[in-house]
């Protein structure tokens, strides 16, 4: 290319005018006949965190981005995981150092905090058009709204309920429990030393306040009043179900999927859990059933799932074409279907499935934890007092003052 040199004028155009196409994205070669073939367009990158860890829900976010890049003429987005017992802290450590993603699959209970914090864009831009007001459940709205100003898409919703081995229950001549007293001694005629007759999450956090609190709402405790008699009267009960051999004392330890691999194994018979586990049982190939849990009075569940957030300061307009996306009916049913969650548009609920039914019909009457402004403190109370009186350092009625206590600070 030595003519570059011989003709530095000409040359000098040239190379400005290539620096502009790379600049602009577009590459063009020269074919056969000397015409111009445009190549593709080098696309914005995009990174969206998730805690996910199943295999279903790993292998759904890789084809939901996927399906996203295939369709998108100027952008392109990954997925990194980040662990859930970690998601906090590294948010944190990102703001900090400017490394934060583009966007976020949040836990729709943490997102009052952060929607305080500043750190997630406003998209009240996307209201009408993705129509969260009109098609959504209502029972969501308030883990994305941040006074009158939208925060995030509300992605999928879920709960818990009962799963309980048929074949066992068939063998013992025992029918699912739907009331606490034939609760309890269904889940002590099924313990033999061998196998516990049921089992939750209690650890710590988020997942074992998320498995406590329905049992508190049955006994008849309000959400914004947790500490009352209904209170110590749930602690008491599932206290019991533990010292009477029932229940795996380290359920304060277990999380939810770890609750789940235990059912599977055969270790306990029933056990607390939410449909995201569906995937995980179908492929172990055990028989099994579902029902609500048993109820104290009322039967009332909490509401969970996850919001899709944009982060301040990053590929806003990127983010929001990947918010729109995932919106579209056909993209949120079949990544629900496959993560084994519940759709968070009302008019995608009849799942074709019908171990999900319980789930959906609980809906109806599920509860938002964030309701109550101390949830943040609450949560870890909730499961910490759990761990207080296996140890015997309180009592169900000192852990209900506590959580008292709390509530009217």
């Amino acid at each position: 290319m030595y003519w570059l040199w011989e003709r530095k004028e000409s040359g000098y155009r040239i190379i400005q005018s290539m620096l502009l196409l790379l600049l602009s994205g577009a590459v063009v070669v020269c074919g056969r006949n000397g015409q111009q073939i445009p190549e593709e367009t080098v696309k914005e990158q995009m990174v969206i965190w998730c805690y996910y860890e199943t295999d279903a829900q790993r292998q759904a976010m890789d084809d939901l981005t996927a399906g996203f890049n295939a369709v998108s003429e100027q952008y392109a987005i990954r997925w990194e995981y980040v662990p859930m017992t970690d998601f906090s802290k590294r948010l944190s450590m990102g703001y900090t150092e400017n490394s934060l993603p583009d966007l976020v699959l949040m836990d729709n209970p943490d997102m009052p905090y952060y929607m305080k914090t500043g750190m997630l864009a406003d998209i009240t831009d996307l209201e009408n058009q993705l129509r969260i007001r009109e098609d959504y459940y209502s029972v969501l709205l308030g883990t994305v709204y941040d006074e009158g100003k939208l925060y995030g898409l509300p992605l999928n919703c879920n709960n818990v309920a009962l799963f309980y081995r048929k074949d066992i229950l068939r063998e013992a001549g025992i029918e699912p429990p739907t009331d606490w007293e034939s609760f309890a001694k269904a889940v002590n005629r099924l313990s033999n030393g061998e196998q516990y007759g049921f089992l939750m999450s209690a650890i710590s956090g988020e997942q074992g306040a998320f498995q406590i609190m329905p049992w508190i709402l049955s006994a008849g405790e309000d959400i914004h009043g947790i500490g009352g008699e209904s209170t110590v009267r749930s602690y008491e009960y599932l206290y019991d179900l533990i010292i009477s051999g029932g229940m795996d004392a380290n359920c304060i330890n277990y999380s939810q999927n770890d609750v789940a691999r235990k059912f599977i194994s055969g270790d306990t018979v029933m056990m607390e859990n939410g449909p995201w586990t569906l995937p995980m049982l179908e492929e172990a190939g055990i028989s099994y059933g579902i029902v609500p849990l048993p109820a104290d009075g009322k039967q009332q569940v909490v509401v969970g799932g996850e919001n899709i957030c944009v982060l301040r300061g990053k590929n806003t307009e990127g983010a929001k074409e990947f918010i729109k996306y995932c919106a579209a009916d056909d993209v949120m049913k079949d990544f629900c279907t496959r993560t084994s969650v519940l759709p968070t548009k009302m008019t995608l609920g009849d799942s074709e499935n019908e171990k999900m039914q319980v789930f959906r019909r609980q809906m109806a009457s599920a509860v938002l934890r964030t309701e109550n402004k101390h949830w943040n403190v609450l949560r870890d109370r909730l499961s910490e007092g759990m761990y207080e009186m296996l140890s015997a350092e309180k009592t169900a009625s000192q852990v209900a003052d506590e959580l008292s206590e709390i509530n009217i600070k």
